[in-house]
C-alpha cells in the first residue's frame, strides 16, 4: 500500500478544480454528508390515547453506503392533546430490513407538554450509529402519557393543514 502526502490537490484539467472519483471507488471523508434522503406529507393527522408507542406515517429508509456511517434523523411536525396539561410522547424507531427493529433510546426521550390544548412544533433529531449497509427505516412514534387524552401528530385539515418532514443524513465516519 502507498501512501501520498500533500497539502493541496487541484484539478489539472478542470477550470472549476472539481476532482471525480472514478466509478467503483470510493473516497472516504469523515465528517461529510454522503447522501441525504427526505421524505415529506402535507394534510396528515393522526391520533392516539395509548400508552403505547405507535406509528406514525411518518417514516422515510435509507441504505448506508458504509458500515461505519452515523446517521442524523431530523423530524420537523406538530403535535396536539385534547386537554390541557396532558403530555404526548414521541420518539423514534429503527428497523433494519430482515433484521432487528428497536426503539431509539428510551423511547421516550422526547416530549412535547401541550398546556391548554394548543398546537405545538415539534422538532427532534437524534444521531444515530446503526452498524449496517442495509436498508434501514426510521419512523416517528408517539403515545399519551397519561392515557385519558388523546394525542395528535400532525394538522390535517384541508388547505389549512401543515406538513410533516424526515430527513436523513448519511455522515461519513
Amino acid at each position: 500500500m502507498s501512501e501520498l502526502y500533500v497539502n493541496k490537490i487541484y484539478s489539472h484539467t478542470d477550470a472549476n478544480n472539481k476532482i471525480e472519483i472514478p466509478s467503483g471507488n470510493t473516497l472516504y471523508a469523515p465528517g461529510h454528508v454522503i447522501q441525504v434522503i427526505q421524505q415529506h406529507t402535507t394534510n396528515v393527522q393522526e391520533t392516539t390515547n395509548s400508552t403505547s408507542f405507535q406509528n406514525t406515517s411518518l417514516a422515510a429508509t435509507i441504505t448506508p453506503k458504509s458500515s461505519s456511517s452515523k446517521i442524523l434523523v431530523s423530524v420537523s411536525t406538530q403535535s396536539y392533546t385534547s386537554s390541557g396539561g396532558d403530555i404526548g410522547l414521541y420518539g423514534l424507531r429503527r428497523s433494519i430490513s430482515g433484521g432487528s427493529a428497536g426503539d431509539l433510546g428510551t423511547g421516550e426521550i422526547f416530549q412535547a407538554n401541550q398546556q391548554g390544548g394548543g398546537w405545538q412544533p415539534l422538532v427532534l433529531q437524534f444521531l444515530d450509529s446503526p452498524s449496517t449497509t442495509i436498508a434501514t427505516t426510521y419512523t416517528l412514534r408517539f403515545k399519551s402519557y397519561a392515557g385519558s387524552n388523546y394525542v395528535y401528530h400532525g394538522w390535517g385539515s384541508g388547505t389549512g393543514g401543515s406538513s410533516q418532514t424526515i430527513t436523513l443524513m448519511e455522515i461519513g465516519a
